[in-house]
């Protein structure tokens, strides 16, 4: 989400009252987040390859966790990204990475490994096998369980490039709702404290 000029108005906001930046989050959050979430319920709970049902590291574990954070004024490079949204599948001690080896599938550029990392198996360490163009398999065959167009981003990415103008548009009004209210309190503050004044004044 891009959106311009909204930095020089935190800068404001913050001198105005510390609470209002979370304000703005807050709401932010509540307008976009249930579209993160429904992106994430679009990822099949089932793996769209049966290979990929094991008790590995890779394994498949369903639909992933949705989260957003929204930075206005302090977005990374200098750029104007305000809203960012993160689809987490598991951790290697936690849970199966197969949903993030299968989103970004046929992303990478680099050349594949020789030999697969020492894994674990029926009980014994130190398994390790030669890589004999299982990756490109495994591409190929999430390109057949979920086709798209270009690399990468094979599910939640797809999804939410299809949703683009919906986020926009929520950010957006979530945006507007704001500043509508906080340009309602600083006009409040603004008669309250000029009505001071004149009374002061008397």
């Amino acid at each position: 989400m891009h959106v311009s000029g909204v930095g020089d108005v935190t800068k404001q906001l913050r001198l105005l009252d510390r609470k209002a930046l979370n304000a703005l989050r807050k709401q932010m959050r509540m307008a976009v987040l249930p579209i993160a979430k429904e992106i994430a319920g679009e990822v099949p709970s089932q793996a769209p390859l049966s290979g990929m049902n094991h008790s590995g590291v890779t394994r498949w574990t369903g639909i992933p966790k949705a989260s957003m954070s929204f930075t206005p004024g302090k977005s990374r490079g200098g750029g104007t990204r305000l809203l960012a949204m993160k689809f987490t599948g598991g951790t290697r001690g936690s849970g199966g990475i197969g949903f993030d080896y299968s989103e970004l599938a046929g992303s990478s550029k680099r050349p594949g490994s020789q030999f697969s990392k020492v894994y674990e198996r029926g009980g014994y360490g130190g398994q390790q096998h030669r890589v004999t163009g299982q990756g490109r398999a495994f591409n190929a065959g999430i390109k057949a369980a979920k086709p798209i167009k270009g690399k990468g981003g094979f599910f939640v990415f797809d999804s939410a490039l299809k949703k683009h103008g919906k986020i926009e548009g929520l950010g957006k009004r979530a945006i507007d709702q704001f500043m509508r209210d906080a340009n309602s309190e600083l006009s409040r503050a603004k008669f309250q404290s000029f009505f001071g004044m004149k009374v002061g004044a008397r």
